[in-house]
């Protein structure tokens, strides 16, 4: 479960960090396509889902 925090804050930074491309005129359509195209954004995605199965294999190992 650390694993899935790890990169679900590391998503999170870097979504952060690149909201500053709004400073330089990017609006939030080209700020999404960007987001896209950047692999860093998508540990966001895959810690939260890494989070999710654990937390649903942990109630059925439980019962």
């Amino acid at each position: 479960m650390f694993f899935g925090y790890i990169l679900m804050v590391l998503g999170i930074t870097y979504i952060l960090i690149y909201m500053n491309l709004f400073t330089f005129g990017y609006t939030i359509k080209e700020y999404l396509l960007f987001l896209f195209t950047r692999y860093e954004c998508y540990f966001l995605l895959v810690g939260f889902m890494i989070e999710v199965i654990c937390l649903l294999y942990r109630k059925d190992a439980k019962k």
